[in-house]
Formats: structure tokens, sequence, C-alpha cells
């Protein structure tokens, strides 16, 4: 079985001097960070692929999972479709995989990959996924399966810090 993880950063800045790109996390995202990395620890993941904005870099150091990551511009400036194709590109032996990136790209992901088991659950991520936010995807297959959307066989949870 083969588990992938979609999350947004943690709470940031409104705006920095050196751009967006540079914005970075409040105390209170590194706080929520914290939490989430409890949970996410008890899940197996052993790989990540994590955008290259400083509040993602700083949202997966705070998480302190220890695993092993690939920093990622086009996780800060590509859609889905990218997403999916460097997912798909993930070493087979990987079988827990964190995606940590950004909105809109992030929910749009969840909301295509849960789509086949539950629509609610896709039309609710569409509009509404908060900040330090996860969703969980389990699956057989290899990572490459991902892409035709064809996902019965994949189980959805969704966990939102409290």
């Amino acid at each position: 079985m083969r588990r992938l993880v979609l999350m947004r950063h943690a709470k940031t800045q409104g705006s920095n001097p050196n751009g967006d790109h540079a914005r970075e996390l409040l105390p209170s995202g590194v706080q929520d960070s914290q939490e989430m990395g409890k949970l996410l620890a008890n899940l197996g993941l052993d790989f990540a692929l994590v955008s290259t904005a400083t509040r993602a870099r700083q949202t997966f150091m705070a998480l302190g999972l220890g695993i092993e990551a690939e920093y990622l511009d086009a996780l800060y400036y590509d859609g889905t479709d990218s997403l999916l194709r460097f997912i798909s590109e993930v070493d087979p032996g990987v079988t827990g995989l964190l995606v940590l990136g950004h909105a809109p790209t992030i929910p749009a992901l969840a909301a295509q990959l849960s789509y086949a088991s539950d629509r609610k659950a896709a039309d609710r991520m569409q509009c509404w996924f908060p900040t330090a936010t996860f969703t969980e995807f389990t699956f057989e297959g290899e990572w490459t399966s991902l892409a035709p959307f064809e996902l019965e066989h994949v189980k959805l949870e969704r966990i939102e810090r409290g």
C-alpha cells in the first residue's frame, strides 16, 4: 500500500520585502507545523517533495519528520499537472510520500484525486483548505497510477489542525 499526503504550508506573514517567495512562518505557523508533525510521524512517510518557498521549507523543518526531501521550484510556480508528473516520478521504493506546497495547487490536486471516491469532499477541498492542513490518500499500485484519475481504489482522509 502507498500513502500520499498533500499538505499546505503553515500560517505566514502577510508580506515580505523580498517578495512572496520569501514570506516566512509566523510563530503560530511554526507551532501548527510542530503539532501536525506529531500526526504525520505515525504515517510511515519516507520521502517529501517540498516547494522552495521559504514558508514551505520552514513548515517542513518544523514538522520534524527526519525524512529526505527534494525541493522543487515547480511546487511554487506550476499547477496540478506538473505536481502529478513529479509524484509519478518518485522512486518506486518510496511507500509514504509527503508533498508540501501551496494553495491553489495542493487543494486542487486533493480535489482531483478525491473526486472519484467522494465528490462532496472534493467540492469542499476546492472551497476550503486552510494552512497547515493535510489530506491523506492510500492506494495500491505505483505512483504512476494516480495520473489517470481512475481512483476508485484510493481512500481519502483529511486532517485539519484543531
